[in-house]
């Protein structure tokens, strides 16, 4: 009984993903523009940012819902969406680590704040799910990202909605869905430039388009005891806490450069997380940790280290 309780078959719900603090306003922007222009339209609406995932903390994977509906929305209380028609990510690193797609509808739409195509950002993803359409737009290029507590947790928004990059991510959102028209899009967004380059200039993948992969070859016996670990050991339990994996919140990893590494440990030193180790082999990262606070970097004597972007690794 309880898995129909708010059966709302008109009923869009928009999930948007941004870096805590950094992309508060934009993610919020996101949300409140697509539901500010369908309410021009009649439309019933709900805007909100999400209180599971505080306490907000820089770069912390961070949400903002929206939901639209032609009828009075019976699940106005229900503080999360289970089933998103559209996700949108404000920043591209969101893509790896984090169950963006779950819930998913059928045929439903992911956008992308990034420069890099819709077949780069689908290599990321390890579960398609119910995925239908892929859609990238380079917003920062178009705008950028309003850094404000203006807005936040209900407050009066003084900075105005749409002035940075949420107006083209909002425009490409409008493009691929046709949540709204971009007409009443354009009214209550500031950056009505920016709004229109992204609605104008994103790239649209539908995944129906793209031809089916090769079945891989299916797994034997012998594949899988060769899989097995060495006399049935296993890992130590104190070296690895799943419950405190934090390498999602990177947006850069540390590179090093073997050749100019003189293994002096300053990174070592440093390092607030305890991701580094010396081994025989030298410095070693542990990503699943890193942050990408880029301290290691700062305080690496011989610059053997530097940031690089991270969707520049497939791993």
């Amino acid at each position: 009984m309880t898995e129909n309780l708010f059966a709302e078959p008109n009923l869009k719900q928009i999930t948007v993903w941004a870096r805590g603090v950094l992309q508060n306003k934009d993610a919020r922007d996101v949300a409140v523009a697509l539901t500010e222009a369908a309410a021009r339209e009649g439309a019933h609406v709900q805007a909100w940012e999400n209180y599971v995932d505080l306490p907000d903390r820089i770069n912390v994977p961070v949400r903002a819902y929206a939901k639209i509906s032609t009828d009075p929305i019976d699940s106005r209380y229900v503080f999360e969406n289970d089933a998103p028609d559209i996700v949108v990510l404000v920043e591209e690193t969101l893509v790896k680590g984090l169950k963006i797609l779950k819930g998913l509808k059928k045929g439903g739409i992911l956008v992308v704040n990034t420069k890099r195509s819709p077949e780069e950002i689908l290599s990321f993803l390890e579960d398609k799910g119910n995925l239908g359409v892929v859609v990238t737009v380079d917003a920062n290029s178009m705008s950028t990202a309003v850094q404000t507590l203006s807005g936040a947790e209900g407050a009066t928004d003084a900075t105005g909605i749409g002035v940075g990059i949420a107006a083209p991510v909002a425009g490409a959102v409008v493009k691929a869905s046709g949540i709204v028209d971009i007409n009443n899009l354009a009214a209550v967004v500031k950056n009505q430039e920016a709004m229109k380059r992204g609605y104008e200039e994103c790239t649209i993948l539908k995944l129906d388009e793209i031809e089916p992969a090769k079945p891989e070859k299916e797994e034997t016996a012998m594949d899988l005891l060769n899989r097995l670990p060495f006399a049935g050991t296993v890992k130590s339990p104190v070296s690895e806490n799943p419950g405190m994996v934090t390498g999602t919140w990177r947006t850069k990893r540390p590179v090093l450069d073997q050749e100019k590494c003189t293994e002096c440990s300053t990174c070592w030193i440093f390092c607030p997380d305890a991701c580094i180790t010396r081994t025989d082999d030298g410095m070693v990262f542990n990503l699943k940790y890193c942050k990408g606070c880029a301290i290691c970097e700062a305080v690496c004597p011989s610059e053997a280290i530097s940031m690089v972007p991270e969707l520049d690794f497939k791993d």
